[in-house]
C-alpha cells in the first residue's frame, strides 16, 4: 500500500467518523428506535427521555436549580436543553441552552445547579416559594425543550 493511498484511506474514514457527530440542528425525532439491553426493539419518545421534575430559583439566588429524571434504561451524561423564561401569562423573557453534565442512572432523578439567567437578582420562579417576593421582583414560568442527551457506553 502506498503512502498515497493510506493518507486517502484515513482521510475518508476521519470524515465518516466526523459526520457521525454533526449535530441535526432543527430536526426533531419524535421516535427514537433503539435496542434495549435483551436485544429487543424499544421505541422512546425522545422529547420524553428526560423530565424536569422541579426547578428552583429565588430572587435572591444566582443559580437555578433543575431536578431531572432520566426515563431512559441508559446512563445518561449530558443533557443539553431550551429553556424558554415567560412571564406568567405567556409573554417570552428570555431564552438559553443549558447544559447538565454528570452521570444521571436510569429511571432515577438528580439535581444539578447552572448559574441563572438572571444576573441582576429581578425575576423569581413563580412556583417556588415565593414568600416576600412579590413586592421586590418579577415572577416567570418556564418550559423547556430537550435538543440533546448523550447515553454512556459501559460494560
Amino acid at each position: 500500500m502506498t503512502p498515497a493511498s493510506l493518507h486517502t484511506i484515513l482521510l475518508s474514514a476521519a470524515i465518516s467518523v466526523c459526520a457521525l457527530f454533526i449535530p441535526l440542528q432543527g430536526v426533531s425525532a419524535p421516535d427514537d428506535v433503539r435496542e434495549d439491553k435483551k436485544g429487543k426493539v424499544a421505541a422512546t419518545d425522545f422529547s420524553h427521555a428526560i423530565d424536569i421534575m422541579g426547578f428552583e430559583k429565588r430572587l435572591s439566588d444566582k443559580n437555578e436549580l433543575y431536578i431531572i429524571r432520566n426515563n431512559t434504561d441508559d446512563i445518561i451524561t449530558y443533557i443539553k436543553l431550551r429553556v424558554y423564561y415567560k412571564t406568567p401569562k405567556g409573554e417570552m423573557l428570555d431564552y438559553r441552552e443549558v447544559v447538565l453534565t454528570g452521570e444521571l442512572l436510569p429511571n432515577t432523578t438528580r439535581h444539578f445547579e447552572t448559574p441563572s439567567f438572571d444576573s441582576g437578582k429581578r425575576y423569581f420562579y413563580l412556583e417556588g416559594n415565593t414568600a416576600g417576593n412579590k413586592s421586590n421582583g418579577y415572577p416567570f414560568v418556564i418550559t423547556y425543550d430537550l435538543l440533546r442527551y448523550d447515553i454512556a457506553i459501559t460494560e
